[in-house]
């Protein structure tokens, strides 16, 4: 796949906001697009705009040894099936350092394989909605990573962000696509709208040992 870069703040993700809070992503993105034997999910009024769903989990999540696992939900196959890519999370980071199993990390290494996984571009899409659970991942992408740059990585306690190299791998990402005209919004959703995503997630923090090196994973022409 392409270097991991670290986001320099020249490209910013939005938040997509439903006509209705209660419109469903079975609603909102009953549209179809074909691609090779993949059915991608794009919303009804603009077929460039693609659903994928995120979760990640962490089982002992702040114990004596947390595994955690990340999923994302991105179409169906020819004969129906639910097109899930999923894996434990690294104990080491996108920049190489060594890194905690969280449930926080393994969202937003959620998203950035999402993005990662595909050109989405070369699908024909313009706008990749990330849909998730998570409100650290909504937030945080769409309001308080700004502050965090701005103010040198820091909290406004002082203290050093959390997940920091996740958070600038993901905008590096961000810019990356923005690069090839695509633009990411985050979408929160009920976990009740999101249960395919978060089995895998969950399955995938059960494996056994997490890979010692970060592991790309792109998809191909499936």
């Amino acid at each position: 796949g392409p270097p991991l870069r670290k986001g320099t703040g020249r490209s910013w993700p939005s938040k997509f906001i439903p006509s209705s809070t209660t419109d469903t992503p079975a609603e909102l993105f009953s549209g179809r697009r074909k691609h090779i034997r993949v059915t991608r999910y794009t919303h009804r009024d603009d077929a460039s705009t693609v659903l994928i769903r995120t979760d990640g989990a962490c089982l002992d999540n702040g114990q004596a040894n947390p595994k955690a696992g990340w999923a994302f939900w991105h179409g169906v196959s020819d004969d129906g099936t639910q097109l899930i890519a999923s894996a434990r999370l690294e104990a080491k980071g996108p920049f190489g350092a060594a890194a905690a199993q969280t449930s926080n990390r393994a969202e937003l290494r959620a998203v950035i394989a999402a993005l990662r996984f595909r050109h989405w571009p070369g699908e024909g899409f313009g706008t990749f909605v990330v849909a998730t659970d998570s409100e650290y991942v909504v937030e945080g992408a769409t309001k308080w990573v700004k502050t965090w740059m701005e103010n040198g990585w820091k909290t406004s306690a002082g203290a050093d962000v959390k997940n920091k190299d996740l958070w600038q791998a993901l905008l590096g990402e961000i810019e990356r696509v923005s690069d090839d005209g695509l633009a990411v919004q985050f979408w929160r959703i009920p976990r009740e709208w999101n249960t395919a995503a978060d089995a895998a997630a969950k399955s995938a923090a059960a494996r056994e040992a997490a890979p010692s090196q970060w592991m790309e994973m792109i998809g191909m022409n499936i």
